[in-house]
């Protein structure tokens, strides 16, 4: 489900059951490029996923995620990659 004020960049991966939402009456998100979203995951309100991070299975985001960073759980929190 992709409410009509999200916006995607290039190259982004959205598996199945992905709710990409507003919370509040506020914008959707925006994905930057090259971001994948995992089965089951929930992007709410104005949040800014940076190019090339990843938000695991069934992961609730509700804040930013850093460009390469991974975002996992309820509420999500992000992790660097390396």
């Amino acid at each position: 489900m992709v409410h009509p004020s999200v916006r995607i960049g290039a190259g982004v991966t959205l598996y199945h059951r992905v709710t990409l939402g507003v919370r509040g009456g506020h914008q959707g998100p925006t994905l930057e490029d090259d971001v994948y979203v995992g089965t089951g995951a929930a992007v709410l309100g104005p949040v800014q996923l940076g190019a090339g991070c990843s938000v695991g299975a069934n992961a609730v985001v509700v804040r930013d995620v850093e460009p390469g960073a991974t975002a996992v759980g309820v509420p999500s929190h992000g992790r660097d990659r390396g």
